[in-house]
């Protein structure tokens, strides 16, 4: 495919919308029935023409000048949001995708200040919180305004490879906003040209590939996949995405998507996939379903040990993807059977290497294990805005590995989660798993803090309210109990024995990123940093 004069990203996806155009681009229902409306690659064309039109016309008579940052308010769920974006980046603005993970409208308000936004896009949903925004609002364009035959052509405004593209934002929070997340049209075209196929088009298969949409358009959601510029890499790649309830859908709603939709790469978080592994076990008809799908991606944590195996066992065409909200896919596993396809490889054509991160046997008695951390160098349409490098020219995911086979890696959690107490380094990860396998019909999560202090601290969140101290100290025991096997296997600097040293709360207690939910490590220590002084007292 020849490369278009102009590096926006949407312009390399004119020869597909034209090759594909009566192809099914994407399906959602109609209203709450269970019909579906269908949008050709034809219809998407059309549609983001129209409303690209529409968006250069009035901004520009806003008084706007392009590459200016446009905040675009949607739900994240709709068609039209899409479109809406698209045709925002087509006319030659910069979206800034906000979405209902957004409740509090000061957030936004001063996040569009922190961009330096001139206007807001607003899905009617979000209209009455407007009347204090700090710059104009306009109603989002809806499916009515732009669905006509005589459409104008996409006219896409010139851009640099190094140009801002797209404005997200982390799903946790500093200070108690998010931060912003800079996308260039280059990092877009490489999510586009290799990192989206590189994760979710393995294997070789006849026919249309139909992926699920798995979080909100307008949002970063899925960091490492982006939901937005998914959407664009599933065009380029001539995939039919399918609309999904929620990113927790039930079990029978994926097997409707499979049957009735044709769904066939099917990508979740790695705890909704567990639900439906369950279901599996349980239920022939979801267990064919499953193993009939060319690939079954999950992502955001790791997938539980168990349903893993399970899912390998009884032949789920199941892999991982491991990627950041600044680069978005970098390590894939492979579809098969074998030990080493279950274990992570750069995505070929990234700019991600490995660079040796600690040696645990540096003299604090720990095994001799070495950990790498994923980093990645300026300069390539990959790289992470070059805002985001350090001293050392590097960009510094945090994520670390281990080498388990030449070019083959197990993730072995966050920078943030080795945590580093007066006796050694501790690995956070492995307790918090042991814990949660070992204790799951007990807890409903759990976390180990204690960074710089004498020894390790576990908070847990219960299933069932306990109000007694003598009940919390009963389950502090049970939980020691429990996990004794595996206390034998660490050093004592690293084990957790006393009940002193566990801290028991109620369920929703811990603070948690907005849409994966997973605890925020950071924000528990500051929460409780008194406490935990008391415990280590």
């Amino acid at each position: 495919m020849p490369s278009p004069t102009s590096k926006h990203f949407l312009s390399f996806l004119l020869p597909v919308l034209e090759e594909r155009r009566q192809q099914a681009v994407f399906k959602s229902r109609k209203d709450h029935s269970s019909a579906w409306k269908v949008a050709t690659f034809n219809d998407l064309a059309r549609h983001v023409g129209w409303s690209s039109s529409h968006w250069q016309r009035t901004l520009t008579a806003a008084g706007l000048v392009q590459r200016e940052v446009v905040g675009v308010w949607l739900t994240g769920r709709k068609y039209s949001d899409v479109v809406n974006i698209m045709a925002v980046s087509a006319a030659g603005f910069v979206p800034q995708l906000f979405s209902v993970v957004f409740p509090n409208s000061e957030v936004i308000w001063d996040l569009l200040s922190a961009s330096g936004a001139k206007a807001l896009i607003v899905d009617a949903q979000f209209s009455a919180q407007t009347a204090s925004a700090p710059v104009p609002a306009f109603p989002a364009a809806i499916l009515t305004d732009f669905d006509s035959e005589n459409s104008p052509r996409i006219n896409i405004a010139p851009a640099a490879a190094e140009d801002n593209a797209l404005i997200v934002h982390s799903s946790g929070t500093t200070s108690g906003s998010p931060r912003l997340i800079l996308l260039r049209h280059g990092w877009v075209f490489a999510m586009m040209d290799f990192k989206f196929t590189g994760a979710l088009k393995l294997g070789e298969f006849e026919g249309t590939d139909v992926t699920n949409t798995i979080g909100i358009f307008s949002h970063a959601a899925l960091h490492e996949y982006n939901l937005c510029s998914a959407f664009v890499s599933a065009v380029y790649a001539g995939f039919t995405t399918v609309q999904t309830s929620s990113m927790g859908m039930p079990t029978d709603e994926l097997i409707e998507l499979i049957d009735t939709c044709g769904l066939n790469r099917v990508a979740m978080y790695a705890p909704f996939l567990s639900v439906h592994i369950k279901a599996a076990q349980g239920d022939p008809t979801v267990l064919s379903a499953l193993r009939n799908c060319r690939q079954i991606l999950h992502t955001g944590v790791s997938l539980n040990a168990e349903d893993e195996n399970w899912a390998y066992d009884h032949g789920l065409p199941i892999t991982s993807m491991y990627g950041t909200s600044e680069t978005a896919p970098l390590m894939t596993s492979v579809l098969g059977r074998n030990p080493a396809d279950r274990l992570l490889r750069f995505i070929p054509g990234c700019s991600a290497k490995m660079v040796e991160y600690i040696s645990r046997d540096d003299g604090t008695g720990v095994d001799a294990a070495r950990l790498w951390e994923v980093v990645l160098p300026p300069g390539q349409n990959d790289s992470p805005h070059p805002s985001l490098f350090g001293e050392d020219n590097l960009y510094h995911t945090g994520d670390l590995f281990e080498e388990v086979q030449t070019g083959l890696y197990a993730f072995r959690g966050r920078s943030g989660d080795w945590l580093k107490t007066l006796g050694g380094f501790c690995d956070t990860k492995s307790i918090e798993d042991n814990v949660r396998k070992t204790c799951g019909d007990l807890l409903h999560d759990a976390v180990v803090l204690g960074t710089n202090r004498p020894c390790p601290l576990l908070f847990v969140e219960t299933l069932t309210e306990l109000t007694t101290e003598e009940q919390k100290l009963d389950l502090a025991h049970e939980i020691i109990r429990r996990t004794a096997n595996f206390n034998q296997r660490l050093f004592l600097y690293e084990r957790i024995e006393n009940p002193k040293h566990i801290r028991v709360l109620g369920k929703g207690t811990l603070p948690r990123t907005k849409e994966k939910g997973n605890v925020r490590r950071n924000a528990t220590e500051k929460m409780f940093a008194s406490e935990l002084n008391d415990m280590c007292a």
